[in-house]
């Protein structure tokens, strides 16, 4: 069975005084591609980790007492360091434009999270479909989908479900009512999704995706005014999407709140 690994963690909120939040994270399409990464990736976060520490070096315990880094607390030097080696992997990002988003979805904890689980099934098969077109997985043949999230990205609001929704996108597709127009599954065989909440200071892969995510966000804020700049400088986004879909009109997005 094909199988494709999704991480994913989040940097900001979608509030009003924030201007923009992101998804993004790493994807892999074998557990050999998965572990290498891990291993090379704790390998330079172990290199650099105990730079971080407020613990004397002698009862440091090789590190494993260090806290875990995160993306706002990392100097360039080391942020580079990391990113240029997470760049050889591929990597997913939802870019969510926060003014563009309708008050009623943003000010309701309910509405809030239905719109972010919309947004992270919209990037699951933004991904699922870029694999797809570069013949990286067979959509006829039998999938397992394995997604792991940091538990403090998301949370269900118990009036959608998440796995359930991204099975119904990507196996039996969705038909929008408020347009008339049905869009259609892109995997054609059996298909197994399992969603996994992570503690990211358990999870090399969350961290990993921390800092795509935070890197991504800095990257956009500091390029507010020239999206072609952004775009120059987020060229090693592989799978990418952005919402609402063009950042220079707002198209509505309809939920049965």
């Amino acid at each position: 069975m094909q199988t494709i690994y999704i991480n994913i963690d989040d940097s900001g909120k979608l509030v009003d005084t924030e201007r923009v939040s992101i998804y993004a994270g790493l994807v892999f399409i074998s557990k050999n591609e998965k572990d290498k990464f891990i291993t090379q990736y704790r390998s330079i976060v172990e290199s650099i980790k105990c730079k971080y520490c407020q613990k004397d070096i002698s009862i440091c315990n090789s590190n494993k007492s260090c806290p875990e880094l995160k993306h706002n607390m990392l100097k360039p030097k080391h942020n580079r360091q990391l990113m240029n080696y997470i760049k050889k992997y591929s990597i997913l990002c939802c870019i969510i434009n926060n003014d563009k988003i309708y008050p009623n979805i943003k000010s309701n904890t309910a509405s809030r999270g239905r719109f972010l689980d919309y947004s992270l099934k919209l990037l699951i098969k933004q991904t699922v479909k870029g694999l797809i077109k570069e013949n990286r997985i067979n959509p006829n043949l039998p999938i397992k989908l394995i997604i792991n999230i940091d538990e403090q990205t998301t949370k269900t609001n118990g009036y959608y479900n998440l796995r359930d929704g991204i099975i119904e996108e990507l196996k039996y597709g969705i038909f929008n009512y408020n347009y008339g127009t049905f869009h259609t599954p892109i995997i054609n065989s059996d298909l197994e999704v399992t969603l996994c909440y992570q503690k990211s200071e358990k999870s090399y892969l969350i961290q990993a995706s921390d800092l795509v995510a935070g890197t991504i966000r800095k990257l956009y804020l500091n390029s507010i005014n020239d999206f072609m700049e952004f775009s120059k400088r987020t060229e090693f986004i592989n799978y990418k999407i952005i919402l609402p879909w063009n950042r220079f009109c707002c198209i509505r997005i309809n939920f049965d709140f």
